[in-house]
């Protein structure tokens, strides 16, 4: 026996006309329908209908499981202090670390990884001594890269020299090493501003960019498709933001494809939630906010996740940000469930819209010369003020 069997099917003009009959002659289009700075129409309800021309139905690509990293960032100011952070990030329940800034020698490093398993611990270093970094740690696990596009971006000009820094990433992808060795910042246009389209195009612009430059030196696309790791902002926009991540999968997936890469499942996404997300006057509120900016990244299929703390100039606001994590892993079991955004009407409806305008402004950037040629050209441009 069926429980639903005496419920009758409800069709979408069923559900209109009952809205129609209760808006009592107001207009639906301009009563009901919520239109985005990015061009999407949101409806106030959804069904099957919706889906019968989305086109990433049964095609989103998924992890192999739902579990995800808990990563703390730590700035390397003085190595000692940075190792201190991290032993305390590990003890409270951390499993990925991210150092960002330069070691000068072993004898710094040492100290910097002082008690800290390397063997079972997610390292990733961050600047754009690559190879250095590369000589003075052999982590199991993680990264050593520099996005050196996305600073570029940022500054308005390379590290070195555009040879010398492509030359330096070249060299670390062709190591013999298991860590992923490009980052692509996507985090950088969320927190200048930008749209999810305009994050979701230009990032997937800027790791086709890195696929054909070092391509361009002799390095297959199957070995750069694991040697790349993305960062995406995660902003305040619940449900557009799992549709973003899950979009993003699928759009990589199509690009592998386009450069014959075997494992086109292998897209690594770590989420940051969005500093312009954060209140400096009500700053409990942001406990609020990146709680639930975490939630999206979780559901929409991130590798691993770091949350900003609610206050910087308060230390226990860093426990808070790892705690939150941990009750959503312990509590929420948000590790336990498989994808749980597949079938929902209106995030498969916005994942199919997201994926479908960021294709078509990253075809616009590609069309026009790719990535550098439209931060050349000023036509990639999302409000950041250099």
């Amino acid at each position: 026996m069926g429980l639903f069997k005496e419920f009758g099917n409800v069709s979408y003009q069923d559900w209109l006309d009952k809205i129609n009959l209760d808006l009592k002659g107001k207009d639906f289009q301009r009563t009901l329908v919520w239109n985005t700075m990015e061009g999407i129409s949101v409806q106030p309800f959804y069904n099957s209908r919706s889906l019968v021309n989305n086109s990433s139905i049964a095609k989103t690509p998924i992890k192999k499981n739902s579990d995800w990293k808990i990563r703390e960032t730590i700035i390397i100011i003085d190595v000692r202090e940075a190792n201190n952070k991290a032993l305390i990030a590990l003890k409270g329940g951390a499993n990925s670390i991210l150092f960002i800034g330069k070691i000068k020698d072993q004898q710094e490093m040492d100290v910097l990884l002082n008690h800290i398993d390397k063997t079972i611990i997610d390292l990733h270093f961050y600047n754009s001594e690559l190879t250095n970094t590369l000589s003075l740690v052999h982590p199991q696990q993680g990264s050593i890269s520099y996005d050196y596009l996305g600073e570029l971006f940022i500054t308005g000009k390379w590290n070195s020299n555009k040879k010398n820094d492509l030359e330096e990433l070249a060299t670390l992808c062709k190591q013999n090493t298991p860590l992923q060795t490009i980052t692509v910042n996507g985090a950088t246009y969320c927190n200048a501003g930008a749209t999810i389209i305009q994050e979701v195009a230009f990032t997937l612009n800027q790791g086709v960019e890195y696929l054909n430059l070092l391509t361009d030196k002799g390095i297959s696309a199957n070995l750069l498709a694991n040697k790349i790791q993305f960062t995406f902002g995660i902003g305040a926009n619940y449900f557009f933001e799992i549709a973003k991540i899950r979009a993003v999968r699928l759009l990589w997936r199509l690009i592998l494809t386009q450069y014959q890469v075997e494992d086109t499942y292998s897209m690594r996404i770590h989420a940051i939630t969005s500093s312009n997300n954060l209140t400096s006057t009500e700053t409990h509120f942001n406990i609020l906010r990146t709680t639930t900016g975490a939630m999206s990244a979780i559901i929409g299929g991130c590798d691993s996740l770091s949350i900003l703390p609610y206050d910087k100039s308060v230390n226990f606001s860093e426990r808070i940000a790892r705690n939150i994590q941990h009750i959503l892993k312990e509590e929420a079991f948000l590790d336990k469930v498989k994808n749980p955004a597949d079938g929902t009407y209106y995030i498969e409806q916005l994942t199919d819209e997201i994926a479908k305008r960021s294709w078509t402004l990253f075809q616009e950037v590609e069309q026009k010369g790719g990535f550098l040629s439209c931060l050349d050209t000023n036509f990639i441009k999302v409000g950041y003020k250099n």
